[in-house]
């Protein structure tokens, strides 16, 4: 079976459902997260080999972490234990949108030196999405390093910068913008809101900032744009894939699984060895578009994301 690995941080999500933000939140719950291991989540969802590839924290919640993973079949031969949890605290506000603060642990220690990665071959995918490895630590040098990797191997790569304000601090936007850029370059499918696109792309116009992704050398493009769907971008066709509705109640994580969804089909016709057409593209994000709402229905990411079987047994 060919794989989808997912580099990156796996920590703790304390999820506060005051629905009054960061500031004023009061009672706590305890969930499982990290971008990179909640697309991980979505993928074994959807009945595909998922592997996280990252360092878990030698601690309390490092276990916890860990039984998480196998509870939902992913695969972590390309991880090891070391150090502390890193914990992001999550507030909800009224209409269910979220503050960030984090307090980074062990996730920017991996170093790719500890595990052997030459396992992944070129029919599998990988994933970058991770929302601290763009920051300092051993992360980054070993994120490159898988980078360098998969454009060797010709492994079809997937980017999701998973821009964070409370990480990426002023001072640090420049140079955040231009490592972007050296990711999309190379990278086969980008997946990102139109918040990060505008940022990256310096421009007001989504299709201005689309066109100016392409140049970079980006090709399958997806700008999630919440309740109004996904503008999808490839080989000179754009076209808006309209979401479902749905009464929202958390938005942790629908990035994440809309990712999953997405790579768990594509994974499908890149064994076939060849790129999607457009209107397979098409029905593709029609799909993860539902995957991606359907997990705002609920609290926590890992948790709220549907299997396979549930989403083509939903309502929607």
């Amino acid at each position: 079976m060919n794989k989808i690995y997912c580099i990156g941080e796996i920590l703790i999500d304390m999820v506060s459902t005051d629905r009054v933000g960061l500031k004023n939140a009061i009672s706590f719950d305890k969930k499982a997260g990290g971008a990179p291991a909640n697309v991980a989540c979505a993928i074994a969802k959807m009945n595909k080999e998922a592997h996280f590839v990252g360092q878990i924290g030698n601690d309390f919640f490092g276990e916890y972490l860990s039984e998480i993973l196998t509870k939902y079949n992913i695969k972590t031969d390309l991880c090891y234990k070391e150090g502390n949890t890193t914990l992001a605290f999550v507030a909800l506000d009224k209409d269910g949108e979220r503050d960030f603060s984090f307090m980074r642990g062990c996730d920017k220690d991996f170093d790719y030196k500890k595990i052997d990665f030459s396992c992944i071959d070129n029919k599998d995918i990988l994933h970058f999405g991770s929302a601290t490895a763009l920051l300092d630590g051993n992360l980054k040098k070993s994120y490159i390093k898988f980078f360098e990797y998969a454009k060797e191997k010709n492994i079809f790569i997937s980017f999701d910068p998973n821009y964070r304000a409370s990480l990426i601090k002023e001072n640090m936007l420049d140079d955040f913008i231009e490592d972007c850029k050296f990711f999309i370059k190379n990278s086969d499918f980008i997946k990102m809101s139109d918040e990060e696109i505008k940022l990256i792309a310096k421009k007001d116009d989504l299709k201005d900032c689309i066109n100016y992704v392409h140049s970079l050398g980006g090709k399958i493009i997806a700008i999630t744009l919440g309740k109004d769907g996904t503008m999808l971008s490839y080989n000179n066709n754009i076209e808006t894939i309209p979401s479902i509705k749905i009464n929202q109640v958390d938005s942790t994580g629908a990035g994440d699984a809309f990712v999953g969804g997405m790579l768990s089909l594509i994974l499908d016709i890149i064994n076939d060895n060849r790129y999607p057409t457009f209107e397979e593209l098409k029905n593709i994000c029609e799909f993860a578009n539902k995957v991606g709402a359907i997990t705002c229905t609920n609290y926590g990411a890992m948790d709220s994301i549907p299997t396979k079987d549930q989403v083509a047994n939903s309502m929607y």
